[in-house]
């Protein structure tokens, strides 16, 4: 006779109230303070399509009373699914228009207009996009001005493509409606809020 076993889905966090709130702490201070990359922490044997730091934040913000949309590489994961099924019960939207968070690589990425843009009396109810900039190369950057930023700063981004700034522009004139961007790199998140306004290029500074 053959026994079936069924797959079990790779560990989430060793301690997830503590290590929740560090992750969301940092998740928070991300998009107070725009641009500035912070630290974070995850599982170490998360699903190898994730890395820790983004398995992290997707264990913190995704629950079973929101839905994610997953694009990219990330779209037919079997073992992502199963994973994200198991430890946060979210739902998955049919189409990232209907998603409150859009999970995706740099190639992936869909036009921010497309996406839940709140409203004026609920801005809340807009999309956050959760973008996977490992391994992206590139020189891209614009001076970035707003709430949580003295002056100017530099945002580096090289998993944007031609037509973010124009993008991003045109969501940030939208405030208080439009999304948010969160951006994961191996240890890392940066945020982007939807009230951070970007220039065209970027001042030379001396930590340039």
């Amino acid at each position: 006779m053959t026994t079936r076993t069924s797959t079990i889905p790779a560990p989430g966090f060793s301690e997830p109230t503590r290590q929740a709130q560090q992750t969301f702490r940092a998740v928070l201070d991300a998009l107070s303070r725009p641009t500035r990359p912070l630290p974070v922490a995850g599982p170490p044997e998360a699903p190898t399509s994730l890395g820790p730091a983004l398995a992290a934040v997707l264990l913190t913000l995704l629950d079973e009373e929101c839905s994610a949309w997953l694009g990219g590489r990330f779209a037919d994961d079997a073992e992502l699914d199963a994973w994200l099924a198991f430890h946060t019960g979210v739902r998955r939207a049919r189409t990232a228009a209907e998603a409150d968070f859009v999970v995706v690589d740099a190639a992936a990425v869909p036009a921010l207009e497309d996406l839940a843009q709140g409203s004026d009396e609920e801005p809340h109810r807009s999309a956050t996009v959760v973008l996977d900039a490992r391994g992206c190369t590139g020189d891209r950057r614009w001076s970035a001005h707003g709430p949580g930023i003295e002056g100017f700063a530099v945002l580096v981004a090289p998993w944007a493509d031609a037509e973010f700034f124009g993008r991003w522009t045109r969501n940030a004139a939208q405030f208080p409606r439009g999304v948010d961007l969160l951006v994961l790199d191996a240890g890392s998140v940066t945020g982007l809020p939807r009230t951070t306004r970007l220039g065209p290029t970027a001042p030379t500074t001396e930590e340039d």
